[in-house]
């Protein structure tokens, strides 16, 4: 894992763009869907959207009317993330040594972010930091591309033919059910679910190929998401976990 390389990518991408907000509108209303249906968020609750970035999902969480803090290792991040908030707040951090205190928090996201640490050891530190901090029936929510995508697969496994490393870092790993299943359960976490999603669309990736390609990809995505293979197929995985109430 190479935290730099990290804040190096997301630095120069928000500087030569301004922002980091590459997926379409159809892709948000699916996470918020999942988000609302499995974490049953009441205004009001604490919330911390870990790996926030540019606080593209962030913003979009206040209409569920929480109390939301984004957090992110990129510095310029921040500052653009912080430069359009309304009532959300954003601080730079490191997501795998919280600085909250222990159950303090009734929701933790993890925005597309747990597929930046490529070994198991590090994502199990990560949640086991989310479970310290939320409080007796506090929930995890995360949504990270998926090892069982053919779509996903083709674009970015290394074994792929077609495979592309524009607009990633040499981090970033495609995760699977087991996988997340697991390291949810060893932190702790309980009533765990883990489930491909589609309609993941896009309206911007890195590379000219890709960018041609981006429309029939969108169109795919549309398929997915009305069809019966979704679960298995899903371009995201979402996790979910609930840290159990006290007795």
């Amino acid at each position: 894992m190479k935290p730099q390389e990290e804040v190096k990518f997301f630095d120069g991408f928000v500087q030569e763009h301004g922002e980091y907000d590459v997926l379409g509108k159809g892709a948000y209303k699916q996470l918020l869907s999942r988000f609302k249906s499995l974490c049953d968020p009441t205004p009001g609750e604490n919330c911390l959207d870990c790996g926030c970035g540019t606080g593209a999902f962030t913003r979009r969480l206040l209409e569920f009317d929480l109390d939301l803090v984004g957090m992110d290792i990129s510095p310029r991040s921040i500052q653009s993330a912080q430069a359009q908030a309304t009532r959300e707040r954003y601080v730079v951090g490191d997501i795998s040594q919280l600085t909250m205190p222990d159950s303090s928090l009734d929701i933790v996201v993890f925005s597309g972010v747990l597929h930046h640490f490529p070994q198991s050891q590090f994502r199990n530190k990560i949640l086991g930091e989310a479970y310290r901090v939320l409080k007796p029936g506090g929930r995890v929510f995360g949504f990270d591309p998926s090892a069982h995508s053919p779509s996903m697969w083709l674009y970015r496994s290394p074994a792929s033919p077609m495979y592309s490393s524009a607009g990633k870092t040499d981090n970033e790993v495609l995760l699977t059910r087991s996988q997340l299943k697991s390291e949810l359960a060893k932190a702790g976490f309980e009533k765990i679910r883990v489930r491909g999603i589609g309609g993941i669309s896009y309206r911007y990736v890195e590379g000219r190929v890709a960018r041609i390609f981006l429309p029939l990809y969108n169109l795919y995505e549309e398929f997915l998401r009305m069809s019966p293979f979704e679960n298995f197929l899903g371009t995201f995985l979402i996790s979910f976990g609930m840290k159990p109430p006290c007795p």
